[in-house]
């Protein structure tokens, strides 16, 4: 029995509208919104225990080693800068981070990893190694690629 792609939709798509590649890069959305949904669940499991949410975890990793502003932690991440700086204020009343004046700028402090922070993030990070290397591999290192590259395509399409 044959099935159409968009049967496992919810919502349908129109095929008298969208052209075929209209089409596929609506159930690509859906994918993504669905993908998207499992792995903010995931991290939560990742880290929960570490009082870590995804979107925590996230900021942690997007100011990284070098302090940055909270805009550029933002940019990088692809997330509203109101967002990173309601988890950044988090991070530091929580001793993960600290502001520390900008040289560059007198207003926009830059958020910098603790000690404390710096410890977290690489408990997670060995976390999220232990994760990959057993969700991703089913996958050909081939496919995997391939998927980032259309992915990174779309990004600047979109």
């Amino acid at each position: 029995m044959s099935r159409h792609a968009s049967d496992d939709y919810p919502i349908p798509v129109d095929r008298k509208g969208h052209t075929p590649a209209g089409t596929a890069f609506t159930h690509l959305v859906f994918e993504v919104f669905r993908l998207n949904g499992r792995m903010i669940a995931s991290g939560d499991r990742l880290g929960g225990d570490l009082g870590m949410t995804s979107a925590r975890w996230q900021v942690l990793g997007a100011v990284g080693a070098e302090p940055k502003t909270v805009a550029a932690a933002a940019r990088a991440m692809g997330l509203t800068r109101q967002n990173v700086q309601r988890i950044a204020d988090w991070l530091v009343e929580s001793g993960f981070a600290e502001y520390l004046d900008n040289p560059n700028h007198r207003r926009a402090k830059l958020v910098a990893l603790t000690p404390k922070g710096a410890a977290l993030r690489l408990k997670l990070h060995r976390r999220q190694v232990k994760w990959a290397n057993e969700v991703g591999g089913d996958l050909t290192v081939k496919e995997l690629e391939a998927v980032v590259d259309v992915l990174k395509r779309l990004q600047r399409r979109v």
